[in-house]
């Protein structure tokens, strides 16, 4: 499978062929006015590579993109243990990033409480933030309903680039070795970044 910089790559050399591809499919075949269709497709190919920069399918394991969090790695891991790796939960074209999304909002919403009730407890009160933010994102998406949407899109399209090259590299390494072609790189680690343990006594 590709390693973390050629799924990098993948993912922008997608979303640059996704960007004219909305916007075209936009206003001819939605009827979308080209000045109300470019916000749209800005934000879908925002998704797409947050998605899969930050949001890779490969958070299923100590990999180089978890590193890519910095001090906040830790949120990862709770869906590191549970999920497995290549699995439906961690793959799967659109039910895994939609998945991660959601995970990443409850977890959000979780140290907004936690430190909210720390606070409390010397006294100091905060405002309710996390109903803030609930309220923020209803709003936003009752507001901005296609811009929402294309969102939620870019974001699976992210995933779905990483997932599909994965499959590819796999079948296809399976088609060359039933015609008799030896592929002598070793894929089976590829997203193995050192672990992090490794990497913080260097």
């Amino acid at each position: 499978m590709p390693d973390a910089r050629t799924h990098d790559i993948i993912t922008i050399a997608s979303a640059v062929v996704l960007a004219p591809l909305t916007q075209i499919a936009q206003v001819s075949a939605l009827g979308i006015g080209p000045f109300d269709a470019w916000p749209n497709s800005a934000w879908l190919v925002i998704a797409h590579v947050i998605s899969g920069v930050m949001f890779s399918p490969d958070l299923d394991l100590d990999s180089a993109i978890d590193n890519r969090w910095g001090i906040f790695f830790w949120i990862w891991r709770p869906y590191m243990w549970v999920v497995p790796h290549r699995s439906f939960w961690s793959h799967s074209l659109i039910f895994s990033p939609l998945l991660r999304m959601a995970y990443f909002y409850v977890v959000s919403l979780g140290i907004i409480l936690g430190a909210n009730w720390l606070l409390s407890q010397v006294g100091i009160v905060m405002p309710d933030y996390s109903r803030q933010l609930s309220r923020t994102i209803s709003q936003v998406t009752a507001d901005y309903p296609n811009a929402s949407l294309a969102f939620v899109i870019g974001f699976c399209t992210g995933s779905a680039a990483h997932s599909i090259a994965d499959w590819l590299v796999t079948s296809g390494k399976h088609i060359l070795r039933s015609v008799g072609l030896q592929i002598k790189r070793d894929y089976r680690h590829h997203d193995r970044h050192m672990p992090r343990q490794r990497r913080a006594s260097r």
